[in-house]
């Protein structure tokens, strides 16, 4: 067992690292960012010593709503640098460090699928164990094999349980669960099937169904072509709810959902977990098909600040927080529990019943 728990974050993760510390009764690590003349960063924690404490370093790497990738590049790139200054700055003194990543810095870059390329979500897993941090806590990765890319442990967590918790107070009862691609439709079919779980908890008739947008993506552009709605006949008066792990430009999701809309789709729900939202990605959400956008903070998204550097009013897009997802994982990691209690469970995986009409 380590010291108390210490928790500090960075700049790209004030707003959720503020709810951790609420939830949790832990008053924040004060941190200095020195910015000088040259472009260097220096790192500064002014408070009382943290030696011994287990502490928890909170940096998410990425941001929301650049317009210019520049400009974005640049923002993350120091994020990223920050992070890895927070850690290296606690090194001698702390019981032991966790790099609290919300969203998991070149969690994309997971794959060599052109020569001379760097695999740069293994970088970012080898430069956290150089700055001696001794284990990371991240939610949904774009590959959750890259945990293999680390040499100190790796704990996942999901947003599923929030998410399961909105589409039940929508009040629905005939919905659709179409995964955006081919990589989505495990996490997509297995929300239907707690959401299916819990509608015949309550005793209502319901009807769940499952399928998925066949979508091709043959280079780097935000522009894949989607094709076809595969494994459903018609979408007729049903409320499609739609799965994936982040929104980057929103060209992709909003073809997937013109492409349901077309099926007959009465509604439109998307439920992200990183709402990147670069360029006009809000502009073309607000403007789409989509009824609503619904996506977590562990990228901060501030609807007046996005209106005031787009001037588009922000109608569509409504923030779940994952604060009471990590400030949990957060005391587990540090009482040495379990965190599997946070996660559904699959155990009704093969249940058929659960499922009105599943596969029609």
């Amino acid at each position: 067992m380590f010291g108390k728990i210490a928790i500090c974050y960075g700049r790209s993760s004030q707003t959720l690292g503020r709810r951790i510390c609420e939830i949790l009764g832990v008053e924040p690590e004060p941190v200095e960012f020195v910015e000088f003349s040259n472009g260097n960063l220096m790192v500064n924690f002014p408070g009382e010593t943290v030696r011994e404490k287990d502490v928890f370093v909170i940096q998410s790497g990425e941001r929301s709503c650049f317009r210019e990738k520049p400009k974005a590049f640049l923002q993350v790139s120091g994020d990223i640098v920050e992070l890895l200054q927070m850690i290296y700055a606690l090194k001698d003194s702390a019981g032991r460090i966790t790099a609290v990543t919300p969203y998991f810095p070149y969690a994309r870059s997971d794959k060599k699928d052109k020569p001379r390329i760097a695999i740069t979500a293994k970088m970012m897993f080898d430069l956290l164990e150089a700055v001696r941090a001794n284990r990371i806590l991240a939610m949904t990765l774009h590959c959750p094999q890259s945990q293999g890319f680390s040499n100190i442990p790796v704990d996942q967590l999901y947003a599923q349980g929030e998410f399961l918790k909105t589409i039940l107070k929508l009040e629905m009862t005939k919905l659709a669960f179409v995964a955006p691609d081919s990589g989505a439709i495990m996490a997509s079919d297995f929300l239907a099937m707690h959401t299916a779980r819990a509608l015949k908890q309550t005793g209502r008739p319901y009807s769940v169904i499952s399928g998925y947008v066949k979508k091709a993506r043959v280079d780097d552009t935000e522009t894949p072509r989607v094709r076809s709605v595969e494994g459903i006949e018609d979408l007729s008066g049903r409320a499609v709810i739609m799965l994936d792990d982040e929104v980057l430009s929103g060209g992709s999701i909003i073809q997937c959902a013109d492409a349901v809309k077309n099926a007959g789709a009465e509604s439109i729900y998307v439920f992200i977990t990183h709402a990147v939202l670069s360029g006009k990605a809000v502009e073309k959400i607000e403007n789409s098909c989509i009824d609503r956008l619904f996506v977590t903070d562990t990228v901060e998204f501030d609807p007046q600040r996005v209106e005031l550097e787009t001037g588009t009013r922000v109608t569509k897009i409504d923030t779940i927080s994952v604060a009471p997802i990590f400030a949990e994982a957060i005391r587990r990691t540090h009482e040495g529990l379990s965190l599997s209690s946070l996660f559904l469970s699959g155990q009704d995986a093969h249940n058929p019943s659960l499922f009105a009409d599943w596969g029609t």
